[in-house]
């Protein structure tokens, strides 16, 4: 039988072609039928990232097969995937295009009016009260009287002596020459004072100072201040002299009397305490109110603009409560607004008050009845016998009155 010699090849491939012909991705080392399996899914998440953190350090930071990559792939199959740098940066970038605005306007010549040159105080020669600031060839409504510490102050900025008079300090002007120049952003405290403060810091100054509710005052409530009654015995007559028993009854009765109106003033006196201070409340969130609509519409900037619009929203809420609250004092007002004339007359007010206080403070306040007040002087005649007038006219001067 002759011999067959039979020709054996065998192809051997180098490290650099295997990778070319082979797919070594994990789809070829890991049977994808595994998968169904959860443990041994665990076991191969758990492989796979104890072989990552082993050659944490080994995997390069950047190319194909590195740290970018695995980033790079994790974040798409995230989706809207957010980096608290990414926000940072982009509150940055706002504040530096706020800062070019501003350098921006700062490198423009400041524009003045042909007569009224930057740094002129307005005064209207037919309401002395209306005040303005010249600014960037704009008229700034100063917050405040002739009398007002602003107002004194700005005054003495401008290098006047305090003795010199309003008159030498401003320039008097018709209402129609000051309607005719364009209107700018209200002037402050904070403008002449020169910082700058964010929406927080100014709602600071505000948001938590009027958190007062009338249901929860116990001393405005007249059933709180004691009353003495007592009952003159049938054989009581005062005209008998030098009688130990009459003289005892007489004491009774007097101490009575005293004790009585003296309730009555205590509630009186606390009622007009409460009256002012809100009142000075409502004014000066009048006040800011006005303000902040101005700077809305007639701030320089429209971070200004913006900024006014959050904080004129922001205190509309307390404005509005502190005029529901002098409703509730008004109505309270109305039965002690004249001193008690005697012990008679104490008794019957106290009397009336404590049988009325719950229907006064729970019926709802109406539109109307809030409708009284905002404005410089509405809704001082619901308080007579209450000096109201002085409060209003210096109320601007003393910061928070809450």
């Amino acid at each position: 039988m002759a011999q067959e010699r039979i020709r054996l090849k065998k192809k051997i491939y180098d490290k650099t072609s295997t990778g070319d012909l082979l797919d070594n991705s994990f789809s070829e080392i890991i049977n994808s039928k595994d998968f169904i399996n959860n443990t041994n899914l665990d076991n191969n998440i758990n492989r796979l990232f104890t072989l990552y953190n082993d050659l944490f350090y080994d995997i390069p930071k950047i190319g194909q097969q590195s740290h970018t990559t695995l980033f790079k792939q994790s974040k798409d199959y995230i989706g809207n995937f957010i980096d608290s740098k990414d926000e940072e940066i982009g509150s940055l970038i706002d504040k530096i295009i706020d800062l070019e605005q501003k350098l921006s306007n700062q490198d423009q010549p400041n524009e003045e009016h042909p007569f009224y040159r930057n740094g002129t105080i307005l005064v209207d020669r037919e309401a002395h009260w209306n005040i303005y600031y010249m600014d960037v060839g704009t008229r700034r409504k100063i917050d405040g009287s002739l009398e007002s510490e602003l107002f004194l102050d700005l005054k003495a900025a401008l290098g006047y002596k305090e003795n010199d008079s309003w008159e030498d300090a401003t320039t008097i002007a018709s209402p129609s020459v000051i309607a005719s120049i364009p209107p700018g952003p209200r002037f402050g405290p904070e403008d002449l004072g020169g910082a700058e403060t964010n929406v927080e810091e100014e709602l600071a100054t505000f948001e938590d100072s009027f958190n007062y509710s009338a249901l929860q005052d116990g001393q405005l409530n007249p059933n709180n201040y004691p009353i003495t009654e007592y009952t003159i015995p049938s054989d009581y007559n005062p005209s008998i002299q030098y009688s130990t028993y009459q003289n005892s009854i007489t004491n009774q009765i007097e101490q009575a009397n005293i004790a009585n109106v003296s309730s009555y003033d205590k509630y009186r006196e606390y009622l007009v305490n409460r009256i002012k201070i809100v009142w000075q409340s409502e004014k000066r969130f009048e006040i800011l109110k006005g303000k902040y609509e101005n700077d809305k519409e007639f701030g320089f900037t429209e971070s200004e603009r913006n900024k006014a619009s959050v904080l004129r929203e922001a205190v509309v809420p307390k404005l509005r409560q502190a005029q529901e609250t002098l409703v509730y004092y008004k109505r309270l007002w109305n039965r002690f607004r004249s001193p008690g004339a005697n012990n008679s007359d104490s008794l019957m007010k106290l009397l009336n008050a404590r049988e009325n206080f719950e229907d006064i403070i729970n019926t709802p306040v109406t539109d109307d009845e809030r409708s009284e007040y905002g404005g410089w002087k509405k809704g001082i005649d619901n308080f007579p016998n209450i000096d109201l007038a002085g409060i209003s006219s210096s109320q601007e001067d003393t910061g928070n009155l809450y």
